[in-house]
C-alpha cells in the first residue's frame, strides 16, 4: 500500500512552513484588527464588568477617548446589539463614536458573551432591559463622563431594550433606534431626541412596525403620529429641538436587518446624531463618513480563516508521529463517483436541505406545545440548526446505506472498509485504537485553533468573526453547553463526510493537494448551494415586490433565514478540513470529528442564552 503522503519529508518540511505563516498571519491580522478598534492605539479600549440590577453579572467593553479626563469628562453612550449577537457586533459604531470624543460601552447583554444568564421571564428579578439600565448608570459614574450628556443606541432587540430604558429614564438624553421602531406610547418629548433607522428591506417590518411597506407606510403610521409634532413628517428629515430633547428623524437605508449594524450610511447618522444631541458645541473632529471600523471586521475575518486552516500543516505533523502515525492511510482507489450517483445525491441532499424550517417549526411546536426543551437545551436558535442538522443527515446516512447494498450488487470491492467508513466491510465498525487516536488527534488540532484565539482575545478583545460572532473565548457554562450539543453535531458531520468524502468521491489529482482542492470546491457546492437557494426563496420575491415569504410567529423563521449565511461560511470552512483529513487518513472519522469540534464551539460561544423575542 501506498505511504501517506503525511511521510514525506519535503510534505512535511513545507507545511512547517506554512503552520508558521498560517500562525503569524492569524496573530498580524489579528493586532490589526485591534489597532482599527482602538483607532491605531489612541483610544484605550478594556473589558469591564459589574453587577446588573437584578444581580447578575454584565461584562462590556469599555472605549475611552484621550480627550475624557475628570477635568474635561466627554459624553457618553451605551450602545447594545442584537438577539443572536455579542458586543464585538457593536464595535462599529464603539469605534466611530469613540475616536470622534465619546466615551462608549458595548454590551454582552445578559445571556449573550461572557455576560450571566437569565433564562426565563417568569424568573424573579428579570431584566427587559438585559443590563442596559444598569450599564447606562455604570456609565454615568464614571468620573470621566459627563452624567447629564449620556445616550442609549441599540440594534433590534438591542433598539428595544434602549428604548425600554429610554422611555423610564429622564436621563437618557438621546437615543439611536436601528431595526426596531418606536411605538404608541412615544410622545414629542419622550423618549429624548429619538433617531430611528430602519432598512427599507428589514425582514423584520411587520413585526417591528406593523407595515408591509415601510418606505409608504412608516411616516403616517399612528407610532409616528404619536411621537412627531408635526403631521406630515419625511424621511431623513430632523423635527424638534435637541435642546429641548425633542428632536425626531426616521433614517431609512436601502438595507436588511443584520445590515443595518454594518451599513455607511446609517452609522453616520448615528454618530451625527450623538453629536448634535451630547456634543452641540463641539464639532465633530472626524466627518461621520470617514469610518475605519470595517477594517477590524476584515482582519477579524482573515485571522478566523488562517487560525482555523492552520489544522491543515499542524495535521500533516502531528500524522507524521506517534501516536497519531497509525492513523495515516491512503484512501482506496477502487471506487470513483460517476455523474448519475453525484447528480442524483446532489438533488436528495437539496431536498433534505430544504427542510430546514419545516423541520424549526417542528422542533420549535414540540417545545410551546408538547414539552419545553429550553431547560435542558436553552440554545433556543441552536436547537433548531443542530435538530435539523441530526435529521437530514439521519436520513441522508439510510438513503446512502441503500445506495451501497445496490452497488454491492454490481461490485463487491464497494463495501464500508473500501470508502473509509469502517474496518470491516460489511459494517460499521471501528477499533478502540482508531476511535481513541481520531478523538485524540481532532482534540489536540481543535484545542490549537481555539488557543489561537481565546489567547489574543484575552489580551486584544478581538475574536473571529465577520458582521455575525463566529468563536469566541468559553465561559465555564458555554463549555457544558459545547460538551451538551457536541454529539449532535458529531452525527451530522459524520453523515456529511460519508457523502463528501466517500460517496461523492471524485477521481484523484496529480497530487494530494489537487484532490483535496478539487474535493473541497466539489463539497462545498453540493452542501452550499442548496442553501443559497433557501435564501433566493426569502430575498428575490423582498426585493423583487417587497414580499418577506418565511416569517413564522413573532418572525422568528426570519432569525433562522438570515443564520443561513452563517452556516454557508461554517460549511466553507469545514469541508476543506475534512477533505485533507480524509486524504491523509484515509477514514472520515478525523475530519467528522474536527468539524463537529470546531462547529459546536463556534454555535456555543456566540448563540444568545434567552428566552426567544416572539
Amino acid at each position: 500500500m501506498t505511504a501517506s503522503f503525511v511521510f514525506d519529508k519535503k510534505v512535511r518540511r513545507i507545511a512547517l512552513w506554512a503552520l508558521i505563516v498560517c500562525i503569524l498571519i492569524t496573530l498580524a491580522a489579528q493586532v490589526l484588527a485591534y489597532a482599527a478598534m482602538t483607532n491605531w492605539f489612541t483610544v484605550k479600549v478594556s473589558n469591564i464588568t459589574f453587577e446588573n440590577k437584578n444581580g447578575l453579572m454584565v461584562r462590556g467593553k469599555l472605549y475611552r477617548p484621550p480627550n475624557a479626563s475628570e477635568q474635561s469628562p466627554a459624553p457618553g453612550v451605551v450602545y447594545l446589539h442584537g438577539y443572536q449577537n455579542n458586543r464585538e457586533t457593536s464595535d462599529p459604531y464603539g469605534i466611530e463614536l469613540a475616536r470622534r470624543g465619546f466615551v462608549v460601552i458595548t454590551l454582552d447583554t445578559l445571556g449573550r458573551g461572557n455576560s450571566e444568564n437569565q433564562f426565563s421571564e417568569d424568573e424573579p428579578g428579570f431584566d427587559p432591559t438585559y443590563g442596559a439600565d444598569s450599564a447606562f448608570k455604570y456609565l454615568q459614574s464614571l468620573p470621566y463622563v459627563d452624567s447629564n450628556r449620556c445616550g442609549l443606541g441599540g440594534h433590534s432587540l438591542g433598539g428595544e431594550m434602549s428604548y425600554l430604558a429610554a422611555m423610564e429614564n429622564p436621563d437618557v438624553r438621546a437615543i439611536v433606534v436601528s431595526g426596531f421602531a418606536y411605538t404608541e406610547d412615544a410622545t414629542p418629548n419622550k423618549p429624548q431626541n429619538m433617531l430611528m433607522i430602519f432598512g427599507k428591506y428589514d425582514e423584520y417590518r411587520k413585526r417591528m412596525t406593523g407595515t408591509r411597506d415601510f418606505e409608504a407606510e412608516w411616516m403616517m403610521a399612528p407610532q409616528t403620529q404619536a411621537a412627531f409634532e408635526v403631521s406630515n413628517p419625511k424621511f431623513n428629515t430632523t423635527y424638534g429641538d435637541f435642546r429641548e430633547g425633542t428632536a425626531r428623524r426616521v433614517h431609512m437605508t436601502h438595507t436588511t436587518h443584520v445590515s443595518e449594524s454594518f451599513d455607511k450610511g446609517a452609522i453616520a447618522e448615528g454618530v451625527s446624531w450623538f453629536s448634535q444631541a451630547l456634543n452641540p458645541d463641539v464639532p465633530l473632529s472626524i466627518p461621520a463618513d470617514e469610518q475605519i471600523w470595517r477594517i477590524k471586521e476584515i482582519f477579524s475575518l482573515i485571522a478566523m480563516i488562517f487560525g482555523v486552516f492552520s489544522t491543515i500543516p499542524l495535521g500533516i505533523l502531528l500524522l507524521g508521529i506517534k501516536p497519531f502515525s497509525k492513523l495515516a492511510g491512503v484512501p482506496s482507489s477502487n471506487y470513483v463517483c460517476d455523474k448519475k450517483t453525484f447528480w442524483k445525491a446532489f438533488l436528495i441532499n437539496a431536498g433534505l436541505t430544504l427542510l430546514y424550517l419545516p423541520l424549526v417549526l417542528v422542533i420549535f411546536g414540540f417545545h410551546v406545545y408538547v414539552l419545553p426543551i429550553d431547560k435542558i437545551f436553552p440554545m433556543m436558535m441552536v436547537n433548531g440548526v443542530a435538530f435539523w442538522f441530526v435529521v437530514i443527515n439521519i436520513i441522508g446516512f439510510f438513503i446512502f446505506r441503500g445506495w451501497l447494498r445496490k452497488q454491492q450488487e454490481e461490485n463487491d470491492e464497494i463495501n464500508y472498509k473500501e470508502l473509509g467508513i469502517s474496518e470491516d466491510k460489511e459494517k460499521i465498525q471501528l477499533s478502540w485504537s482508531t476511535l481513541w487516536r481520531a478523538f485524540l488527534l481532532a482534540l489536540v488540532l481543535f484545542s490549537f485553533v481555539y488557543a489561537l484565539e481565546a489567547i489574543p482575545e484575552a489580551f486584544l478583545m478581538i475574536d473571529f468573526r465577520y458582521k455575525f460572532p463566529y468563536a469566541s473565548d468559553l465561559t465555564g457554562y458555554r463549555l457544558l453547553m459545547m460538551v451538551l450539543y457536541f454529539p449532535f453535531f458529531l452525527v451530522g458531520f459524520t453523515q456529511v463526510n460519508i457523502l463528501l468524502q466517500a460517496q461523492l468521491r471524485p477521481a484523484p489529482g496529480k497530487t494530494w493537494l489537487h484532490t483535496v482542492f478539487r474535493k473541497s470546491i466539489v463539497g462545498i457546492l453540493v452542501m452550499v448551494v442548496p442553501l443559497l437557494f433557501h435564501m433566493a426563496l426569502q430575498y428575490a420575491p423582498l426585493y423583487a415586490a417587497g414580499i418577506v415569504p418565511f416569517v413564522g410567529p413573532g418572525g422568528a423563521l426570519v432569525g433562522f433565514v438570515i443564520n443561513i449565511e452563517h452556516m454557508i461560511v461554517l460549511l466553507a470552512l469545514m469541508i476543506p478540513i475534512g477533505s485533507f483529513l480524509y486524504e491523509a487518513t484515509g477514514n472520515i472519522y478525523p475530519g467528522a470529528i474536527l468539524n463537529a469540534l470546531i462547529v459546536t464551539w463556534m454555535f456555543t460561544s456566540s448563540s444568545v442564552i434567552a428566552p426567544l423575542p416572539i
